[in-house]
């Protein structure tokens, strides 16, 4: 492990030094929002708000599972607590205490995950028509956005593993090709890093927007941990960028469902993209997520480096441990061989069990079943697991014995699994996604739908990176490689269900007709 950990260290310490392991900024020991919680629930108010269990009030059995202070400090917005959507006291101190821990200049609290941070960035920055250069291996939550903003997506080519089908990041070479041929685009984005954890060029994709004119924006729902720790990959805003939304809750130990926007320099309208926060923001937002996200910003600020570090080590051992079962391999740096694959995240352990005659769908059952481990994700030859500032040797030894005693039932007693090649190439997009979304449809068989365009979403979730979206061209391959998810027991998550399609009604639509659809 010390090998391992030497290499990954020589290959980042090559990075800028980043994270807060020099000069401590003693302000950041602050936890705004929480404090005036606890003052406010210590008081003992008499509540005559909502919500309506009063403060606990209210008996039932996850009261009594999860413990009355729950409920207690489960407040709305009472006097002193401040507004989410126009804060002006605790909610503002804390945000702008999260900006700096980030090293951004601005921040909003999201309670509605990543994906209102998402929506948020993208209708905050894009008007109807404006070109936004992607990649195609978007998150839903980025087609739902384009949808909602009219925007036009010039879709880039991920680098994909012909082997697994796992798209990477996009090459620099793509996006300059994308901006030489749409030098009106408003913006580009990009995800970092991808669900699989591989990043891309971040300071050149940066530094060809600007030179363009063009702002960067990112989707950082699995990259917030980057900025905390100098030996991680770098986050988007330390490379260039100028707005990202990050889940606080998946790397970076808040509560489930809170996440932060964070914003650097003066290419953003931060007005308009608070104006739209607000319009998609609950007005009842949970203090229990807000708190969170105050309390984890202080740990992680003074401790974010150390406990990564030891995240890091867990996965060390890991995966060297893994890598010596039979039939079971596991990503690691030497997958970094081309543009589209610049860094990885080393916490995210990508284990390949096709040699064990198996799919990641079964893996990721068996285990849990078996063995009761929990993992992120089974996908077509793969498992993702996730070691966070949270785990522990005992859950990594559970991981390790797992997947040795899934080997010992499997390997050998069947060929390895061969899997279609994965074509490299997504849908033609026909139309733009807002078109196709309010154009009329019509429900179809697969069997009926090659050659079609569709009018949904469709994929396989998570990751959630659709196979379809709204205004794509339905092809054999792309109907292929969704039934064979399906046959290999995939979740299909669509409008309709696995053996239909919502596809754009012809008969009732015309393709010059966008003007009359949408503007």
């Amino acid at each position: 492990m010390r090998d391992e950990l030497r290499r990954y260290r020589r290959v980042s310490m090559d990075k800028p030094v980043r994270g807060h392991s020099k000069a401590r900024d003693e302000r950041q020991s602050k936890t705004p929002f929480l404090d005036a919680l606890k003052v406010y629930v210590d008081a003992n108010p008499a509540p005559f708000d909502v919500p309506n269990h009063k403060m606990g009030g209210f008996d039932n059995e996850f009261l009594d599972y999860v413990g009355k202070q729950t409920y207690r400090v489960d407040v709305n917005a009472p006097l002193g607590m401040d507004s989410l959507l126009k804060p002006h006291g605790v909610i503002k101190e804390a945000e702008a205490l999260c900006a700096e821990c980030f090293g951004a200049d601005r921040c909003l609290f999201s309670v509605n995950g990543t994906t209102g941070g998402i929506l948020a960035e993208l209708m905050g920055i894009l008007r109807p028509k404006d070109k936004i250069i992607l990649p195609r291996n978007v998150h839903r939550s980025i087609i739902n956005g384009l949808i909602l903003s009219g925007a036009v997506p010039i879709f880039v080519q991920p680098d994909i593993d012909p082997l697994t089908g796992i798209a990477n990041g996009v090459p620099l070479s793509a996006f300059k090709e994308a901006v030489e041929k749409n030098p009106d685009a408003k913006a580009v984005f990009v995800i970092n890093p991808t669900y699989f954890g591989i990043s891309s060029d971040l300071k050149g994709i940066a530094e060809l927007a600007h030179e363009h004119g063009m702002i960067a924006m990112a989707d950082e729902a699995h990259g917030t941990h980057f900025y905390l720790d100098r030996h991680l990959p770098l986050g988007a805003l330390q490379a260039g960028f100028d707005i990202s939304a990050c889940s606080m809750h998946k790397t970076a130990g808040s509560l489930t469902q809170s996440s932060i926007v964070i914003s650097k320099g003066k290419r953003v309208d931060w007005e308009r993209v608070k104006n739209v926060f607000t319009m998609l923001t609950s007005t009842s937002p949970s203090s229990l997520l807000i708190a969170s996200i105050d309390a984890a910003r202080k740990r992680m600020y003074f401790e974010g480096e150390a406990l990564l570090e030891r995240s890091v080590q867990l996965a060390t051992r890991a995966r060297e441990a893994l890598v010596k079962i039979p039939g079971i391999s596991v990503l690691d740096r030497t997958y970094l061989t081309r543009d589209g694959r610049c860094d990885l995240d080393p916490t995210r352990l990508v284990i390949n069990v096709s040699g064990l005659g198996i799919t990641g769908f079964d893996a990721y059952r068996e285990l849990k079943i078996n063995s009761g481990v929990q993992l992120e994700l089974g996908e077509i030859n793969c498992c993702l697991a996730l070691v966070g500032i949270g785990s522990t040797d005992e859950q990594v030894d559970r991981l390790i014995k797992a997947f040795a005693d899934l080997s010992a039932a499997h390997y050998g007693k069947r060929q390895p699994l061969r899997f279609p090649r994965f074509s490299p190439e997504f849908p033609e997009l026909v139309i733009r996604p807002r078109v196709a979304f309010n154009a009329p449809s019509k429900v179809v068989p697969l069997k009926e739908a090659a050659g079609e365009i569709s009018a949904e979403a469709v994929m396989v979730y998570p990751p959630g990176i659709p196979f379809l979206i709204p205004g794509e061209r339905v092809t054999e391959d792309c109907l292929k490689e969704l039934r064979f998810y399906v046959r290999h027991g995939g979740v299909v998550m669509s409008d309709t269900s696995p053996e239909t399609i919502k596809i754009v009604d012809h008969s009732k639509w015309f393709a010059a007709s966008d003007i009359d659809y949408d503007y």
